[in-house]
C-alpha cells in the first residue's frame, strides 16, 4: 500500500482470498457480495426502521433516524473533502454522539481512527499528528485539547474547526466504501517508544462480523451493551454488529464500568442479551457480588486477557448464557480463534483460546528458526488469511511482523507474527501460554514496557530505567519501574549512589530523585494508564549481564524483603469534612489503617480498576464526576480532597491545601531506593529510601507468560512486507474470501 499524506491508495490487482458464501453473513442476495458495514446497517433500517437501534437510557434512536443522522454527518465530511478510505480521527468518550460519529464516517467511505479523550493528552496530540489525517472530530473535553477537532455532529455546525465548509443536508447516503478500502485504524503499543497504527480493511471487518452471525448470532430480539472503549478493538464488534443485523445498541454512561452494580442494574432493566468483559474486571464484577446482571443474558463474550479456570467455573455458575473465549490481536481484526466454554474448563489452569475462525490460518512455528511445530508442541502462533491488518503505515515495523508465507499451498501470502507462545493440543484447539517478548497485559490492555522506558527516559531527572511485569497479589500482572536517577543521587538526604549524566536532559538540582508522584504526572501526559508503572525503586547502578544488557530478570526477582518500601508519612490527621471523607473512603477500598493528609493512593496500592470504583463512589458522594488524571495530579488525601471542594464549587478552610499540582509535601512522596550491584548474578545490597523505612520489595519472580495482545498508535509511511524472494515490496489489503423491539 502506498500513502501520499493522509491518503492511503491500495495498490490494483493484489492477490484475492478465495471466497465462502456466507449463508448466515453480509452478502447481498442481489450481487452475491458481502455488505460493508454501512450498507448492512442501510438494510437493517429498510426491514426494520421503527425498532430501537440506539439508546442510552435516556434517549432513544430508531433505524430509519439512525441511517438518516449518519448520513447528514457523511455529507458534512465529504462536504469537507473526505475521500474513500481515508481516516478520520475520532476523539471521544462512549456516548451516543459518539456511536453516530462513527456511522457518519464509514457512510462517507472513511476509516474510523479512534482515540481517547480523557488520557494521554500528549501522546494522543503526537499519534494523531502522525497519522494526519485530513479532518478530526471530538467531543467538548477533546476540542478542549484539540482545537482543531470539529464537533462530533459535523452538520449542526458547519463553521466549527479547520477545514470547515459548506454543510450538505440529510440526503442519500454515500455508495459503498472502496471494495477493499480501509475500515479502521486502531494504535497499539510499540517496542520503539512510539505506538503503532493498525489498518484493518473492510474485508477483515466483514469476514469477521459474517463468521460471528454463524456462531452466535444477533438480531432484533437482542440489546448489546457497550461499556468498554472504541479504542479496543473488540468493541467494533460491540458497537456495529448490532447495528448491522437489527438488534439494539445500550450505551452505558461513562464510568458506569467502575460501578459493577450499576453495569447489572442497566443489564436488568434494558434486558441486555450479550455482554462483553475483559477477564479481570469480569472477576471483579463477580466479586463485588453483580453475577445476577449475567443471568438474562444469551451470550457472554470474554477476551483480552488470559482467562483462568476457576474464573471460568464462577462465570458458568452465574449465567446459562453461552460463554466464549476470544482471542486476537489488533493486527487480526477483533478475534480470530474462538472457545466456547464446558464444564471441564472449570478443572483447567487457563482456558483453551481455541480454534481459528473461518477464513483464517493459525500456525505454530518455532520463535527461533522459524521451523514448523508439529502437533502438541509449543511455539508461536503466527496467523494468516483475510483477518490481517495491511500493516503499520511504516515499512520497517511492517516488514518485521507481517512476513512471507512459504508455504506453498499459500503463494503470495502473509503472517503476522503473534509473538504469543501457544500450544496446538493437536486437535485444532490451541492453549494461550506467554509472550516470546516483553510485551504484557495489564487489565486487558497491551503494554510495551520499553515504551514505558522510553517515555521516563524523556524525564530530565532520569539518566537509566528499565520496566519489568511482575505478578501482583491476585496474579495479574503489575508493571514496576526501576531507575537511575540523572546526577548525583541524595534521596532524602541521605546516602551518596553514583552520579550519571541526564539522558536527553539537564541535570535536576542537587541531583535529588524524582518523586513517584511527578513522575506519574510526567508520565500521565505520554502513556496511557496502564503504562504507568505502579512502582518505582531508584538504583545506585541497573544490573547487567556480561553483554552488558540490562538484567531484566534479576530486577523482576528482587525477593520482598529486599526492595525498600515506601516510609510512611508523618500521620497528619484530616482537617476538613472532605479529607475526612476522602480518608475514610480510601481506607474502606484498599483495606487499610487510619490515613493521614500526606496518605498517597497509589503508594497505598490503588491501581486503575480501585481508582475507577473510587471515582465513582466520590461521584455519589458529592455530586462531582473527576476523572483519572485528576488523582494522578493530586494523588494524596488532602490535594484530592482539595480537588473534589473545587468540582464541587466549596472552598477548603484556611491552611488547607488546594493544589492539585506541582510538588508533592508528602515526605514520603520518593521514589524507592535500591542499591543494585552492577553483576550478571547478584542484585546487590538494599539501601531503605528513608533512615526509619523498612525494607520490603514489590517485585517477585516473573510468571511464566502474560495474557494476549490489545491496543494503542503509530507513524504513516509505505506498506511493506518482504516478498517470498526476499525483496521488499509493496503489500496491499488481503482480499476478502468471499424477537423484536418497536420504537417507544
Amino acid at each position: 500500500m502506498l500513502c501520499h499524506g493522509p491518503r492511503a491508495v491500495v495498490p490494483q490487482g493484489w492477490r484475492r482470498y478465495s471466497t465462502v458464501q456466507w449463508r448466515c453473513g453480509l452478502t447481498s442476495p442481489e450481487t452475491g457480495r458481502h455488505d460493508d458495514i454501512w450498507q448492512a446497517v442501510r438494510k437493517a433500517a429498510e426491514k426494520h426502521p421503527d425498532r430501537i437501534a440506539l439508546s442510552d437510557g435516556a434517549e432513544e434512536i430508531s433505524y430509519g433516524r439512525l441511517v438518516t443522522e449518519a448520513a447528514r454527518r457523511a455529507a458534512a465530511l465529504r462536504a469537507r473533502g473526505l475521500a474513500p478510505s481515508e481516516p478520520v480521527a475520532l476523539c471521544a468518550g462512549r456516548s451516543v454522539a459518539q456511536v453516530l460519529a462513527v456511522l457518519g464516517v464509514l457512510a462517507a467511505g472513511g476509516a474510523v481512527a479512534p482515540f481517547p479523550a480523557h488520557q494521554a493528552a500528549g501522546a494522543t496530540r503526537e499519534a494523531i499528528a502522525r497519522l494526519a489525517p485530513r479532518l478530526v472530530l471530538g467531543d467538548k473535553d477533546a476540542r478542549a485539547l484539540l482545537p482543531e477537532a470539529l464537533p462530533l455532529d459535523t452538520a449542526a455546525d458547519p463553521g466549527a474547526g479547520s477545514g470547515a465548509g459548506p454543510a450538505a443536508g440529510p440526503g442519500p447516503a454515500a455508495g459503498p466504501a472502496e471494495a477493499d478500502g480501509l475500515a479502521y485504524v486502531l494504535h497499539t503499543s510499540g517496542s520503539s517508544g512510539r505506538p503503532k497504527a493498525v489498518h484493518v480493511p473492510h474485508s477483515a471487518v466483514r469476514n469477521r462480523f459474517a463468521w460471528g452471525q454463524c456462531l452466535y448470532p444477533i438480531g432484533p430480539g437482542d440489546t448489546v451493551l457497550y461499556a468498554g472503549s472504541l479504542v479496543f478493538d473488540c468493541q467494533m464488534w460491540v458497537v456495529l454488529a448490532p447495528l448491522c443485523h437489527g438488534a439494539t445498541l445500550l450505551v452505558a454512561p461513562e464510568g458506569a464500568e467502575a460501578e459493577p452494580h450499576r453495569v447489572a442494574e442497566l443489564a436488568r432493566r434494558h434486558r441486555v442479551t450479550v455482554m462483553h468483559f475483559v477477564p479481570s474486571l469480569l472477576r471483579e464484577f463477580l466479586a463485588a457480588g453483580a453475577g445476577d446482571g449475567l443471568a438474562g443474558l444469551r451470550y457472554l463474550l470474554v477476551a483480552g486477557e488470559r482467562l483462568p479456570g476457576e474464573l471460568a467455573g464462577r462465570v458458568r455458575a452465574a449465567t446459562t448464557a453461552r460463554v466464549i473465549n476470544q482471542y486476537g490481536p489488533t493486527e487480526a481484526c477483533i478475534d480470530v480463534l474462538n472457545h466456547e466454554l464446558t464444564a471441564r474448563d472449570a478443572e483447567a489452569d487457563a482456558v483453551p483460546i481455541g480454534r481459528p475462525i473461518t477464513g483464517v490460518r493459525a500456525v505454530v512455528r518455532d520463535p527461533e528458526d522459524g521451523s514448523p511445530v508439529p502437533p502438541g508442541g509449543t511455539g508461536e502462533l503466527l496467523l494468516g488469511g483475510v483477518c490481517l491488518a495491511w500493516g503499520y503505515g511504516e515499512a520497517a515495523g511492517t516488514a518485521a511482523r507481517f512476513v512471507p508465507d512459504d508455504d506453498p499451498a499459500h503463494p503470495g501470502e502473509r503472517l503476522y507474527r503473534t509473538g504469543d507462545l501457544v500450544r496446538d493440543r493437536g486437535d485444532g484447539v490451541h492453549e494461550f501460554l506467554g509472550r516470546v517478548d516483553h510485551q504484557v497485559k495489564i487489565r486487558g490492555v497491551r503494554v510495551e514496557p520499553s515504551e514505558t522506558e522510553h517515555a521516563l527516559l524523556r524525564h530530565p531527572g532520569v539518566a537509566q530505567a528499565a520496566v519489568v511485569a511482575v505478578p501482583d497479589e491476585s496474579g495479574d500482572a503489575r508493571l514496576v519501574a526501576h531507575l537511575v536517577p540523572a546526577g548525583p543521587a541524595v534521596p532524602d538526604g541521605s546516602g551518596s549512589p553514583d552520579g550519571h549524566g541526564a539522558a536527553g536532559g539537564s541535570e535536576r538540582a542537587h541531583g535529588s530523585v524524582p518523586s513517584s508522584s511527578e513522575l506519574r504526572t510526567f508520565l500521565l501526559d505520554r502513556l496511557p494508564p496502564a503504562a504507568l508503572p505502579a512502582v518505582y525503586h531508584a538504583h545506585t547502578a541497573l544490573p547487567r549481564l556480561s553483554s552488558g544488557k540490562i538484567d531484566r530478570l534479576a530486577l523482576a526477582r528482587l525477593p520482598e524483603h529486599e526492595a525498600s518500601a515506601p516510609p510512611r508519612p508523618a500521620h497528619l490527621p484530616p482537617r476538613t469534612p472532605t479529607e475526612e471523607a476522602v480518608a475514610g473512603l480510601w481506607r474502606e477500598l484498599l483495606a487499610t489503617g487510619e490515613l493521614g493528609r500526606a496518605s498517597d493512593w497509589f503508594e497505598l496500592g490503588g491501581q486503575s480498576l480501585v481508582t475507577m470504583r473510587m471515582l465513582a463512589r466520590i461521584r455519589r458522594r458529592f455530586g462531582v464526576r473527576l476523572s483519572a488524571r485528576t488523582v494522578f495530579a493530586a494523588p494524596t488525601v488532602e490535594r484530592f480532597a482539595a480537588a473534589v471542594d473545587e468540582a464541587a464549587g466549596t472552598t477548603a478552610p484556611a491552611g488547607a491545601a488546594a493544589r492539585t499540582g506541582g510538588e508533592a509535601e508528602n515526605p514520603a512522596d520518593t521514589v524507592n531506593t535500591v542499591d543494585t550491584a552492577n553483576t550478571a548474578d547478584s542484585v546487590g545490597t538494599v539501601r531503605p529510601a528513608d533512615p526509619d523505612g523498612s525494607a520490603g520489595s514489590e517485585g517477585a519472580e516473573v510468571p511464566g507468560g502474560s495474557p494476549r495482545p490489545a491496543e494503542r498508535g503509530a507513524p504513516d509511511g509505505q506498506f511493506v512486507a518482504a516478498r517470498p524472494d526476499g525483496a521488499g515490496g509493496s503489500v496491499g489489503p488481503a482480499r476478502a474470501p468471499g424477537g423484536s423491539r418497536a420504537r417507544r
